[in-house]
């Protein structure tokens, strides 16, 4: 009778809470040319309160495409874009504005930024070279190592705020600056690939005097004169890297302003787990992660190891992903291997920060294990083969 009770209570607050999808709310979008105008829908429904909403139909950004282009590390793709707007959240309130992608900064017009400056490309953004193309290989050398190309990417993101005649203006740019942290060149077509490491101090001076530009040509476009723009300078890892890089500083261009002031240090990092930086920064969290691996070796036998990435605010764990490769004969497999993992996750990790565990085969993701930070237990779902 109880589970009965409890089953109709629950059945009244979630019909109570249900988003109304019969009745959106409709606003016209400004941000287009005053020809282009048209109707906008607000939805009525949140993800959450720390993430944006979004207008439809979804427009996507005018120089789409650039990011996947200039960026080497597939890792950095996700964190420049994702921690752009989660620090757009300090700025631009998610209550009162909605998110869309950049419209301001072209394709074509990116891809012009991004080039070294010279006569075939005047609003190269990234140092010019002094050298011929059949200049000798230790004058090409030694041009290249003084003048990196620094920038790989400018990401646009718009936020959109309502006004009093149902409708939407432009009310803030956030623009995510990706710098190199190492600099891959080659002097001739198919001959050995150079790198040279960029220091962070030469890095933060680079993005400096590139921010000073970019807000200076963004303020001589129509309607963005009075605009407030967000910047922060992402530093990329290796292309190799295991663990994406991270933003290392922002500051905000008020509206009417077109100085960029001091900046603002952000210690957002993400780190290797198992590494000597990992063990540095939190050995008891480094330790836990080592008897885990050990706990799961010790029973299943086509266990091959994990990996793992701890994204950390200063020296504090935010959240922690892990990734368990492993070859399963069959359902059963994966289903007993995946209670064990939820066991020893309940026993290991205390609920501070957030944990995901990620199960796969060769083939394909498994299982997955997911605790937000605060709660008591993980939430388990096994994919079916």
């Amino acid at each position: 009778m109880k589970r009965i009770l409890l089953y109709i209570i629950a059945s009244v607050l979630l019909v109570g809470c249900a988003p109304n999808f019969n009745d959106p709310e409709e606003v016209v979008d400004e941000t287009l040319p005053t020809e282009q105008q048209e109707t906008a829908i607000i939805p009525s429904y949140e993800v959450s309160d720390s993430e944006y909403q979004v207008l439809l139909p979804y427009r996507l950004s005018q120089s789409r495409g650039v990011t996947t282009n200039q960026v080497a590390n597939r890792l950095d793709i996700r964190t420049l874009e994702n921690d752009l707007r989660r620090h757009a959240v300090d700025v631009f309130d998610p209550d009162s504005h909605f998110f869309q992608e950049g419209q301001q900064i072209g394709q074509s017009e990116l891809y012009s930024w991004l080039e070294r400056e010279s006569e075939a490309a005047p609003f190269g953004l990234n140092p010019s070279v002094d050298y011929a193309t059949d200049a000798a290989t230790d004058v090409k050398l030694e041009q290249e190592r003084e003048n990196p190309k620094y920038l790989s990417h400018i990401l646009e993101q718009n936020f959109l705020k309502r006004t009093d005649d149902q409708s939407v203006q432009l009310a803030g740019i956030a623009l995510g600056i990706a710098m190199k942290s190492n600099y891959s060149f080659q002097t001739e077509v198919g001959g050995p690939t150079y790198y040279e490491d960029i220091p962070e101090s030469t890095m933060m001076t680079e993005a400096n005097r590139i921010a000073d530009t970019v807000v200076e040509r963004l303020r001589q476009k129509d309607g963005l004169t009075d605009v407030p723009i967000m910047l922060a300078i992402y530093r990329e890892a290796p292309r190799s890297g295991l663990v994406p890089g991270n933003f290392v500083a922002q500051t905000t261009v008020s509206g009417g302003s077109s100085s960029v002031g001091d900046w603002e240090t952000i210690n957002d990092n993400y780190v290797l787990f198992p590494s000597t930086e990992a063990r540095n920064l939190d050995p008891d969290l480094s330790a836990t992660i080592e008897d885990f691996k050990q706990d799961i070796a010790e029973f299943f036998p086509n266990y091959v190891g994990l990996i793992g990435e701890g994204f950390f605010i200063g020296d504090q764990i935010q959240s922690l992903t892990l990734e368990i490769p492993i070859e399963f004969q069959g359902q059963a497999e994966v289903v007993g291997f995946t209670q064990y993992v939820y066991g020893l996750v309940m026993e290991s990790f205390q609920s501070y920060f957030d944990i995901e565990v990620i199960i796969k085969s060769s083939n394909k993701q498994e299982s997955l294990i997911t605790r937000k930070r605060g709660e008591d237990e993980p939430f388990v779902h096994v994919y079916e083969r």
